[in-house]
């Protein structure tokens, strides 16, 4: 009974490749048909979508650093937003761009901006 409890508390983290944005033409369409939500350490782009899933995309461009810096800052990204999904409206599509600040930033701040951005985009439920 406890090892099923377990299970279920982790499927609620996991982040699937339903919830990736992968394509060059789905990052398009959002940045184009999409809102964007400015912050000094990163920008958001919300396009709403018909799905009952939240995707999410991640630009961490080379101007940032070199490859072991840009990795950093997609894995520390894609694990904030894997613990913070469940509290997300369902539904969108979301790029979340980094900026040059968030490269030295640890895992408390990332959580920072992430949840400031979402609540400014009023994707928190």
């Amino acid at each position: 009974m406890r090892a099923g409890v377990h299970l279920m508390q982790k499927k609620k983290f996991t982040l699937k490749k339903l919830n990736r944005l992968k394509s060059k033409k789905s990052f398009q369409i959002v940045y184009v048909k999409g809102r964007t939500v400015v912050d000094a350490m990163s920008v958001f782009y919300i396009l709403p979508d018909q799905g009952e899933d939240i995707k999410i995309g991640l630009a961490v461009g080379k101007k940032l650093g070199c490859a072991v810096v840009r990795n950093r800052v997609k894995r520390l990204m894609r694990e904030v937003f894997r613990m913070h999904k469940a509290e997300l409206k369902k539904g969108y599509h979301i790029v979340w761009v980094a900026r040059k600040k968030l490269t030295k930033a640890d895992y408390k701040t990332f959580e920072r901006v992430f949840l400031r951005l979402a609540k400014r985009a009023a994707l928190l439920q």
